[in-house]
C-alpha cells in the first residue's frame, strides 16, 4: 500500500494527467487504439487479471475476453460504440491468467481528433463478481421457494384426494353389500378424476401437456363464452362482446383454450360479488421486436390474434398482480380454490407459443390479454377427420407391456371384459423375446418408460420388424409427445395419458383394431 501511495504522488509530476490513475490508483482501466489494441493498462487492472502491464499492452483487448463476450462485442457493443462514441455499464466476462472468469461492468468513451477522426478510447471497469454471486444465490433461493410451494400445494391436494379414495375403498372392503356402496364408488371415482385433472393442470403449467392444436376462430370462442356467462352467471353480471371483423385464425388446443377462458371468467365473476360487467374482445395485432425487448417475453415478433377478457371487479394491487400466475397462489379463502387456474393458463399460453399479460387497478377492474400466433398461411384449414371405430371381426389378441402390477391388472380386466384375448409382459425386453419367438398379437399396448434395456417406443420399432402393420397404443404417465416420436414410430399410433377411463381406453383399442380389419 505504501509503495502505491508513493508511486501515486510521484506520478503527479508527469505531463500525462492520467498517469497517476494508470500507475497507482485502484482503478480497473485501459486505453485502446482504433484497431482494438491495448495502448495502456492500469497496474491495478493488470494485477486483477494476473498479468504485468507489459504483458497486456500491444495485444488486442478481445484476447482477454471469453468467447461469448467476444461475440457480444462484435455484434452489439462495437457497432453501438462507434455510432455514439460511448457505452455505459456493458457486461463483459474477462479471463484471468489462471483461467478463471472475471465478470465486469464496463463504461467507455471515445477520443476524437480536431478533424473528427477516432483516435482511442478509454474504458473503466468495475468488478462484478460479488454482484453475480449474490444474484445467482437469490435466483436459487427463489427457485427453491417456488419448488417448495409447488410441492407443498401438490402434496396437500393429492393427500386429500387419496384420503377420499382410500376411505371409500375401505368402506367397500368392510362390507361389499353396504347399501351406500354406489355412493362410495362415485365418491372414489370423482376423487380419482380430480387427481387426473390436477396432474393435467400441473403439466399445463410446466408446459408438458399433450396438446392437439387445430385451426380455431377466436370469435367463435367469444360467442360460446358469451352464451355461457349469460346462462350460468348471476343476472347482476352484464356481458359485452366486441368481435373483430376479418379476424385471423390460430392453431391452438381448443379444449385447453376453453378451460383457460373459463378460468379467467370464473375469476372475473368472483371479483364482482355485487355485480359488474365482463367484456370479451378480439383483435388482430402485430408484435414487433421493440415490444418483445421492452417486456423480455418468450415470444417471437409477428402476427397474433388477441383475446381480451376484462371485468369491473375489485382489481389487484401491484404485489398481487406480480404473483397472479404463480402456482398455488390464491387470494381466496382456504378450500375455495387450488391456486392453479391462472398458473395453468400461463403455461398453456407459453406452450402454445403465445403469451398472456394481466393489467389491473384496485377498485377499477382487471384485464387479461391473451396473444395467439396466427395460423400459418399454408396450414390445412380442415381438421383431420377422426376414424370411426367399426365392429371388429374375430377374436383379437392384445399384448400388454406394463411394469406396474396394479395397473397391469386393471388393463387386463378392462380388455378381457370386451372379449379380447390378453397377453402380458412386465418389461419390453420380455415382450420382444415373445415377439421374436413368433407371437403375433393384433395390437401392442405398452407403457413408454419401462425397466430394462428397451423402452416402449424402441419395442414398437423392433416389433414392426416382425409385424410391419402392427398398431400400437401407448398408455403412459409420461406426457411429452417427443417420447413417442422418432425411431420409426408412426403418427397413426395413439397415446393416452394415465389415468385413463375405461371408455377412452376401449375406444382407442377398438379404433386401432378396426383400422387393422379395414387394412388402414
Amino acid at each position: 500500500m505504501t509503495n502505491n501511495i508513493l508511486r501515486f504522488w510521484q506520478s503527479l509530476d508527469s505531463d500525462d494527467p492520467l498517469e497517476p490513475l494508470f500507475e497507482a490508483a485502484p482503478i480497473l482501466m485501459h486505453s485502446i487504439d482504433k484497431d482494438g489494441v491495448l495502448l495502456r493498462v492500469s497496474r491495478f487492472w493488470a494485477d486483477k487479471l494476473g498479468y504485468r502491464q507489459d504483458q497486456m499492452v500491444g495485444k488486442p483487448s478481445v484476447d482477454f475476453l471469453t468467447e461469448g463476450s467476444r461475440a457480444y462485442a462484435a455484434d452489439v457493443v462495437l457497432p453501438e460504440f462507434f455510432r455514439t462514441g460511448s457505452i455505459y455499464n456493458i457486461e463483459y466476462d474477462f479471463v484471468r491468467k489462471d483461467g478463471k472468469v472475471l465478470p465486469v461492468l464496463m463504461s467507455a468513451i471515445a477520443e476524437y481528433s480536431a478533424e473528427g477522426e477516432y483516435i482511442r478510447s478509454l474504458a473503466i471497469m468495475f468488478d462484478n463478481s460479488q454482484v453475480k454471486k449474490t444474484a445467482i444465490a437469490l435466483q436459487q433461493k427463489q427457485r427453491m421457494d417456488a419448488i417448495g410451494e409447488l410441492v407443498g400445494g401438490v402434496a396437500h391436494d393429492f393427500n386429500n384426494l387419496l384420503a377420499v379414495v382410500q376411505g371409500n375403498l375401505e368402506f367397500l372392503a368392510q362390507d361389499p353389500d353396504d347399501p351406500d356402496r354406489e355412493e362410495f364408488i362415485e365418491s372414489a371415482t370423482a376423487a380419482a378424476k380430480r387427481g387426473g385433472e390436477l396432474v393435467q393442470q400441473l403439466l399445463t403449467y410446466g408446459r408438458k401437456a399433450r396438446l392437439t392444436p387445430s385451426p380455431v376462430d377466436l370469435n367463435s370462442v367469444v360467442s360460446n363464452a358469451d352464451r355461457l356467462v349469460r346462462r350460468l352467471f348471476p343476472s347482476n353480471i352484464e356481458i359485452e362482446s366486441v368481435a373483430a371483423a376479418g379476424l385471423w385464425k390460430t392453431n391452438v388446443d381448443a379444449a385447453l383454450l376453453e378451460t383457460a377462458v373459463l378460468n379467467i371468467l370464473n375469476n372475473a365473476r368472483d371479483a364482482m360479488p355485487d355485480g359488474g360487467r365482463i367484456t370479451l374482445e378480439t383483435r388482430n395485432v402485430r408484435i414487433d421486436e421493440d415490444y418483445v425487448d421492452a417486456r423480455t417475453e418468450e415470444i417471437s415478433p409477428g402476427r397474433y390474434v388477441m383475446m381480451a377478457i376484462s371485468d369491473t371487479g375489485h382489481g389487484m394491487d401491484e404485489d398481487t398482480l406480480a404473483r397472479v400466475f404463480e402456482p398455488f397462489f390464491t387470494t381466496r379463502e382456504v378450500g375455495e380454490g387450488s391456486g392453479l387456474g391462472l398458473a395453468m393458463v400461463f403455461g398453456f399460453m407459453r406452450q402454445s407459443n403465445g403469451t398472456i399479460r394481466a393489467y389491473s387497478e384496485p377498485g377499477v377492474g382487471t384485464t387479461f390479454k391473451m396473444y395467439f400466433p396466427v395460423q400459418p398461411l399454408d396450414a390445412d384449414p380442415e381438421r383431420a377427420t377422426k376414424a370411426v371405430a367399426r365392429p371388429i371381426s374375430g377374436l383379437k389378441t392384445v399384448l400388454i407391456v406394463e411394469d406396474d402390477a396394479s395397473v397391469r391388472s386393471v388393463l387386463v380386466r378392462q380388455l378381457r371384459g370386451e372379449q379380447l384375448k390378453v397377453l402380458v409382459a412386465e418389461t419390453a425386453d420380455a415382450a420382444y423375446q415373445e415377439l421374436a419367438s413368433g407371437l403375433e398379437p393384433d395390437l401392442l399396448l405398452t407403457d413408454i418408460v419401462l425397466p430394462g434395456s428397451l423402452q416402449g417406443p424402441e419395442l414398437a420399432h423392433k416389433a414392426r420388424q416382425f409385424l410391419p402393420s402392427l398398431p400400437v397404443l401407448f398408455v403412459s404417465g409420461y406426457p411429452a409427445e417427443a417420447a413417442i416420436h422418432g425411431n420409426g414410430i408412426r403418427p397413426t399410433d395413439k397415446h393416452l395419458i394415465k389415468p385413463v377411463s375405461h371408455t377412452k381406453l376401449i375406444e382407442a383399442v377398438m379404433e386401432l383394431l378396426s383400422k387393422t380389419d379395414q387394412g388402414i
